[in-house]
């Protein structure tokens, strides 16, 4: 096995060995989170093949509830915001003539893996209440895109750069842990886009950051990872006005192709204050990461801009 690929299947300074994970039966996601969204998904296209409204559907379910209440919990559920019992699944699905096959057994599959029930517990206790909708769907995810300014992004981040400023063990703990989606068996797609000052601006030491750009560059020849950077000073041909702006875009697999059902779901989370906030809307991020892109080296120059950088710092004083 090549050096690379041996990189690309353990982690970190110490390469330890990344557990090899099986899938669960695609494209049913892995955490709570994304199942419950998978299976509001799922629910909210059978309602729209069967063309039922929503009033028509909470008042065949719950027939003894007001009418805006039951509405509301048919728009809870297909927002992903509600669960639902077993047996009023069973009721809304024979609403939308849904009693065998596929769909039913799917459906019942996703609400039946819904629980986060002791899942916060351990180093992932670490991660606020604010960030948890965002981890899970970036453990879900099959394809991660992420624009960053002024530090690397928590998935691409070294161990040494982790550790640099003594944080909780139990954070670092937390953030290895996420990076697993790059090393598992199938691993994400990952693209991120860079600023310069993500390896401009020092954390820890010359040393961390040299450390750091080597597992940058390291990553960037996994075949799951894609790596641009925007530079200060941009050379002709790239766009003049990219203004980067810190956000995620994660697209999770639909829960199965049935009829003309969509093939995946995205959802885009912006980065402030190290608050991490779910956007209502995907298209504008959309349009920000195609400006984001083509203001960017491309990946090979991008690699050579490393390198570049990864000499300074190897030169610059070790404290």
């Amino acid at each position: 096995m090549d050096s690379t690929r041996a990189y690309c299947l353990q982690f970190g300074p110490e390469l330890h060995q990344i557990e090899r994970i099986p899938l669960t039966a695609p494209p049913v996601a892995r955490t709570p989170t994304g199942r419950r969204l998978q299976l509001a998904a799922l629910l909210r296209h059978l309602r729209e093949q069967k063309g039922l409204t929503q009033e028509e559907v909470g008042a065949l379910i719950w027939p003894d509830t007001t009418a805006r209440s039951a509405q509301n919990k048919i728009t809870r559920l297909e927002n992903g915001d509600g669960g639902i019992s077993e047996n009023d699944l069973h009721a809304l699905l024979k609403a939308y003539g849904t009693t065998n096959g596929v769909a039913l057994e799917l459906a019942l599959l996703l609400n039946s893996g819904t629980s986060q029930r002791g899942r916060w517990r351990g180093p992932r206790a670490a991660h606020p209440e604010s960030s948890r909708q965002y981890v899970d769907l970036e453990e879900d995810a099959a394809l991660i895109r992420l624009v960053a300014v002024e530090r690397i992004p928590p998935l691409l981040r070294s161990e040494s750069y982790l550790r640099a400023g003594s944080p909780p063990a139990e954070t670092v703990a937390a953030i290895l842990d996420r990076q697993r989606v790059l090393f598992r068996a199938e691993p994400a797609e990952v693209y991120a886009v860079l600023s310069e000052s993500c390896v401009r601006r020092i954390r820890g030491n010359s040393r961390v950051m040299a450390e750091q750009i080597t597992h940058l560059l390291r990553l960037s020849q996994c075949p799951n990872v894609t790596l641009q950077l925007v530079p200060f000073d941009q050379p002709p041909g790239l766009a003049a006005d990219a203004v980067l702006e810190r956000f995620a875009l994660l697209r999770l697999p639909a829960p199965g192709v049935i009829g003309e059902f969509r093939q995946h779901l995205d959802f885009a989370f912006t980065m402030m204050g190290g608050r991490v906030y779910p956007a209502d809307n995907v298209q504008p991020y959309e349009q920000l990461w195609l400006n984001a892109t083509m203001g960017a080296l491309s990946p090979e120059t991008t690699r050579r801009f490393l390198r570049e950088m990864l000499r300074s710092f190897r030169a610059g004083p070790k404290e």
